[in-house]
């Protein structure tokens, strides 16, 4: 048996994770300085960036589990024409017996495993990512939403929140 080693390895979702830490990052010192108006910022420079790239993978694994409780994917609903390709998948597999949802997933199976190309993974990874960014500016717009409210409707902050 040929096994390769990282097999599951995926560039895309490296680099998603690290994109939505990133960003996480970025928002969550902007809310510390925006709320300590102080110098409570750690410094961004050559000596610590391996610091920070590890932060930022980290907190985008976090983000990316915390998107995965919010959003949920319904893969038992169908519209009319995804039902019609199912069919046609259902028939064409000669699995009749199988339910909707049960051939989407062999239909899954069947295109991550001959993912010659890569497609798959690399949308399944700018999901994850856009999902990610989703919840991140999700999070802080409410975060903002609610500094304004409590400062008042300060037209500087009022700037900050468009």
């Amino acid at each position: 048996m040929d096994q390769k080693i990282f097999s599951k390895f995926n560039v895309y979702d490296q680099i998603g994770c690290s994109l939505v830490g990133s960003i996480g990052l970025l928002v969550i010192i902007f809310n510390i300085y925006l709320l300590s108006r102080t110098g409570l910022i750690p410094p961004f420079n050559a000596e610590t960036l391996i610091v920070w790239l590890i932060v930022a993978y980290f907190l985008g694994h976090v983000i990316q589990a915390t998107s995965n409780m919010f959003i949920k994917e319904n893969k038992t609903d169908f519209s009319d024409s995804e039902k019609e390709i199912l069919d046609k998948a259902r028939n064409y597999f000669a699995v009749e017996k199988q339910s909707l949802n049960e051939v989407y997933l062999l239909c899954y199976m069947l295109s991550s495993a001959k993912d010659i190309t890569g497609q798959v993974q690399s949308f399944n990874a700018y999901y994850s990512l856009y999902r990610g960014w989703l919840i991140v500016f999700v999070f802080e717009s409410i975060f903002l939403l609610f500094f304004l409210v409590a400062n008042w409707f300060n037209y500087g902050h009022l700037l900050i929140f468009i």
